[in-house]
């Protein structure tokens, strides 16, 4: 993380904005993913959730400023105690509401998907994702 020097404004560093957005959406991505299953494969409702989606919106200020503040949290003296609340209680936070939200309020679209179609969608764009960031490393030399 960045060293901000007592800084409490919203983040103005841009690797706080860029690492809170691939937080956000790394976190983000296994849990649309299980959302998905249980909504398409486990329960048999048609389309992809949309609603997951909108909790981005969220999720990216709030993985934004939890990585803004993690160096002054990390240097508290009750860290040790802190620990697993911190990491545990921010990966509830990004991950469990799309869960609840696919789940009470899908709002569905592609509807027209046979059943396994919306957990493949969400599939196909996940691996697509890890191959782009493995390409762009190898192209890059830095993976």
């Amino acid at each position: 993380m960045s060293d901000h020097s007592g800084n409490t404004d919203l983040p103005d560093d841009a690797s706080d904005v860029t690492l809170g957005f691939f937080l956000a959406v790394a976190v983000f991505l296994p849990s649309y993913f299980g959302a998905t299953l249980i909504t398409d494969a486990l329960l048999g409702r048609e389309g992809l959730p949309l609603s997951p989606l909108l909790w981005l919106f969220v999720a990216i200020p709030l993985a934004t400023v939890m990585v803004h503040v993690e160096d002054r949290v990390q240097s508290r003296s009750d860290w040790d105690r802190l620990e697993g609340f911190w990491y545990g209680g921010g990966a509830c936070a990004l991950t469990v509401p799309p869960l609840g939200l696919a789940l009470l309020a899908p709002l569905p679209t592609l509807t027209g998907l046979d059943r396994g179609g919306p957990s493949m969608v969400v599939f196909v764009a996940v691996a697509l994702l890890i191959v782009g960031i493995v390409v762009r490393g190898k192209l890059r030399g830095t993976a």
